[in-house]
């Protein structure tokens, strides 16, 4: 359910990190890993790892996976439970923390594109000139 005062999904409790990077980063404290141990056990470049552990893209950007094989790979890199992983995924795909509420409430796509647009997120769909 949506609450329509604030506008975010009710499932706030899988809001406890502000962004992938910053998860990322407090997973491997939590675990006591390295980002060396985290490039041994996912497989990734060193370079993808430190993009994610600086929230940075390299163009100006905050880091965001670009596949879901990357964030998966940092899930098992990570040993993460069930429960880590989903609040790694919304902390990586915000706007899909969002999307069983707008099912569940049959929230039009103008509804949705609203709250998304409120809360900084992208839209969806194409806007009609």
């Amino acid at each position: 359910m949506i609450n329509k005062k604030s506008k975010q999904p009710d499932n706030t409790e899988l809001y406890i990190w502000k962004n992938f990077s910053d998860g990322v980063r407090k997973l491997l404290k939590i675990k006591n890993m390295k980002q060396n141990d985290l490039i041994k056990q996912s497989c990734l470049t060193r370079t993808t790892v430190n993009r994610i552990c600086r929230n940075s893209n390299d163009n100006g950007y905050k880091y965001k996976p670009p596949k879901h094989t990357v964030f998966m790979a940092i899930c098992i890199g990570l040993k993460l439970n069930p429960d880590e992983a989903k609040k790694l995924y919304y902390a990586a795909y915000p706007e899909m923390a969002y999307l069983e509420n707008f099912i569940n409430n049959r929230i039009s796509i103008a509804e949705a594109n609203e709250i998304l647009y409120d809360n900084e997120l992208s839209i969806l769909g194409n806007i009609p000139e």
